[in-house]
């Protein structure tokens, strides 16, 4: 059993960034050979550390304006934390029209026992009101109302906040619209940014380009899981979240061609493509597409040395001899040490807080090495977390 404690360092808060640097190319990245000595770069190095013909993948996911701020009858507030749609995939609940049913988090919901909660724009003439069906420990289910003729996607968009991590400790400001999502962002669907992307910019991204770098894009959906610390014990008994991943049949054929190498952006990046590989050892096993990923799937590989798959791109292979256009299924797989990286051969990732599964996965990547990385990013002035620095790590096998 691998303890919890193993995870842990002291995070000062002073070392937690509250605002992204500007440019977001300008952000300190520590570059982490495999087996050779850490080097002091920024992100507008990133290109120079590529080859022509390198894959860069990444998280195309969109965040949504997933906080919204309602008044009850009595005059108390309630805010909702939105985290999925209940009963309906996320490209209908946000194209619903009148009404629909999420699962959310509630804030100051402690006196909502039944009744409604509301808020009005425009003039009051506008009104979107939610209503309890029920309530669960993490999670309730409420059914949002609204008048006009305007989609959710819509909705939220003019009265949601974007949703901050809360270990930020702020409000969200205007800056955040634009700060807290990816120059890439195509597909709605997350409540977290995937944050490693956030820093490139155009500039940088043009710059990877130029150098030959080939982008590819993967979509993971991330949910408020992301946030959620693991517990006391041990690192196993963790209850993983599940999220949705979308995967390209052009994304598979690209992950099929051998002799590249590839670098993912971000952990969401990397957990979906990993997750694409045992996909595609369940689909062989049951001789069906499964609809999710479990989180210890990777400790059941004895098929694995007789099949001859070592990469994702042997798994790759045997996916394009299947007939489907793209794959849509839930993650909810767990990286932790003693997990072995199939997808790429390096990560580009953040600072991660302490007891998180971030960190689990980050040790999967480069071993016990992290504690002594993060000693040094700490010691030499390094900003931590969403808006913080970044790291490049050569994944070590």
């Amino acid at each position: 059993m691998t303890s919890v404690d193993d995870f842990d360092y002291t995070l000062p808060d002073a070392a937690i960034a509250r605002h992204p640097v500007h440019p977001r190319s300008a952000a300190r990245m520590l570059f982490v050979p495999a087996g050779g000595e850490p080097r002091h770069l920024r992100f507008t190095d990133l290109p120079g550390l590529m080859a022509e013909g390198d894959q860069l993948w990444h998280n195309n996911t969109r965040v949504l304006r997933a906080r919204l701020m309602l008044a009850k009858p009595t005059g108390g507030r309630l805010e909702l934390f939105l985290l999925e749609p209940a009963g309906a995939t996320m490209e209908e609940a946000l194209a619903a029209r009148g009404s629909g049913e999420w699962r959310v988090m509630v804030r100051g919901g402690k006196r909502w026992k039944d009744g409604w909660a509301e808020v009005t724009w425009s003039g009051g003439e506008r009104r979107l009101r939610a209503e309890r069906v029920s309530a669960g420990e993490e999670a309730w289910v409420v059914r949002l109302s609204w008048t006009g003729e305007a989609s959710f996607a819509e909705v939220i968009e003019e009265l949601g906040a974007v949703p901050l991590p809360p270990y930020l400790g702020r409000d969200a400001e205007d800056s955040d619209v634009e700060d807290y999502q990816t120059i890439y962002a195509e597909i709605p669907g997350s409540v977290a940014a995937p944050t490693a992307g956030l820093h490139y910019d155009e500039s940088l991204w043009a710059d990877l380009r130029g150098a030959g770098v080939d982008p590819w894009a993967v979509t993971l959906h991330v949910g408020a899981g992301t946030f959620k610390p693991l517990g006391q014990g041990g690192v196993e008994d963790h209850a993983m979240h599940a999220e949705r991943c979308i995967v390209s049949r052009e994304a598979v054929e690209a992950l099929a061609r051998p002799g590249l190498r590839r670098w993912g952006t971000g952990t969401t990046t990397l957990r979906t493509l990993e997750s694409l590989f045992w996909y595609a050892v369940l689909w062989r096993q049951t001789g069906a597409p499964p609809n999710a990923v479990p989180q210890w799937v990777w400790k059941e590989d004895a098929a694995l040395q007789e099949w001859g798959w070592h990469r994702l791109e042997d798994a790759a292979r045997w996916l394009l001899e299947q007939p489907f256009e793209g794959l849509d299924f839930a993650t909810g797989i767990m990286i932790i040490p003693g997990y072995r990286i199939r997808s790429i051969d390096a990560l580009v990732t953040n600072f991660h807080m302490p007891k998180s599964t971030l960190l689990c996965l980050i040790s999967a990547v480069v071993g016990d090495r992290w504690k002594a990385l993060y000693e040094m990013a700490l010691a030499e002035g390094y900003r931590f977390l969403s808006y913080g620095d970044g790291s490049v790590l050569e994944v070590h096998r």
